[in-house]
This record gives C-alpha cells, sequence and structure tokens, in this order.
C-alpha cells in the first residue's frame, strides 16, 4: 500500500481517500475532514478515520452563490454522509493498494 498527497483537482472519481466525518451540532450538518501530514490526536479521535472512495466531485457553478464559483469542489465520499465543500487546492492522501 502507498500513500501521497495530492491536490483535489487532480483527483479522479474512484480514487481512495483518507478522511473522517463528524456531525456539526452547529451547523446540523455531517463534515468530512481530510487528513495529512500534521494530523494530530485529537483530530483523529474528532473524525475518526478511514478509507474511502471518491463517488462524485463537481465544480461550484457561480449560479450556486458559494463563495467564488471554479473555486470550490463539491465531493461525494463512498461511507461519509452528504456531499463536501472544499476549496479545490487542499491536499487530500490518496491510497493505493
Amino acid at each position: 500500500m502507498e500513500m501521497l498527497r495530492e491536490k483535489l483537482e487532480d483527483l479522479q472519481a474512484g480514487n481512495t481517500i483518507l478522511v473522517g466525518y463528524c456531525y456539526d451540532t452547529y451547523k446540523q450538518r455531517h463534515e468530512a475532514h481530510l487528513f495529512g501530514l500534521k494530523t494530530t490526536a485529537e483530530e483523529r479521535n474528532t473524525y475518526g478515520y478511514a478509507v474511502g472512495t471518491i463517488r462524485k466531485i463537481e465544480k461550484v457553478r457561480k449560479s450556486e452563490n458559494i463563495f467564488q464559483g471554479g473555486k470550490y469542489l463539491w465531493l461525494t465520499i463512498d461511507g461519509v454522509p452528504g456531499r463536501h465543500l472544499f476549496v479545490k487546492w487542499t491536499k487530500a492522501t490518496v491510497v493505493y493498494f
């Protein structure tokens, strides 16, 4: 098994990544968390962590009025409820078997 860090804009549907999630009671939704080189034990305890496969990657359209269209991506990840917004330059840990 090999793990590499890659930008989200370089990923494709079907890539396997390290991911975790928790329920945010303030926002009333699940929030995904991508793990990196500086992930702390506290983050792992809060979000849990597992390997998830990216099911769908969508660019944010300007018509959605979320920040600035094109700079953000919606990710749908198997095993994580809902879809999640990330800046496309964020890095994810990709797992290769």
